[in-house]
């Protein structure tokens, strides 16, 4: 909903009169905001081609759910990203960065993501034939998740203050 601030900044608003406790936030951490289309590509190069090599080398070739996660979604996200422009184009991905000043404008406050949830991610990873090639790391007090180094998801925690902060 980046790219539709007004839509986006209703929902917040909506999202804040309900009160919740907590509100998890999983997103993909890539700029694919940008509004020229050499950064978009090297962006969608870098994360795009994450998730290729992972799907390569956790699934074989043949196995109809890599086939439709590369068809479906890493096609469509190609296509959008980098070939659509204006209204018609939906992905616009933003770094964790971005969601926190966003966020911060509307009173909220992140909350770690620590403990459990952390152990729990790094114990599941080490049972992997896969654990070299995960990461797993906090970047300030969100859970950051990719393939080689290359920073594929975000999952952050917030909650909101008694007042917005002027």
């Amino acid at each position: 909903m980046i790219g539709r601030p007004k839509r986006l900044e209703a929902m917040m608003k909506v999202i804040r009169t309900i009160r919740p406790r907590v509100m998890v936030v999983i997103e993909t951490e890539a700029n694919h905001n940008a509004p020229d289309f050499g950064h978009r590509f090297v962006e969608t190069l870098f994360t795009v081609g994450g998730y290729f090599d992972c799907l390569a080398t956790c699934m074989e070739r043949n196995e109809e759910a890599r086939a439709a996660v590369e068809s479906w979604y890493l096609n469509d996200r190609i296509q959008n990203v980098l070939v659509a422009e204006g209204e018609e184009r939906i992905i616009r991905d933003v770094k964790i960065r971005v969601w926190r000043k966003y966020f911060a404008r509307f009173g909220m406050l992140e909350i770690p993501v620590r403990g459990m949830a952390l152990q729990h991610a790094n114990l599941v990873i080490r049972r992997s034939p896969y654990a070299g090639s995960c990461l797993v790391a906090l970047d300030y007090k969100s859970l950051m998740i990719g393939w080689k180094d290359v920073p594929l998801l975000f999952v952050s925690a917030w909650k909101f203050m008694k007042a917005i902060p002027h």
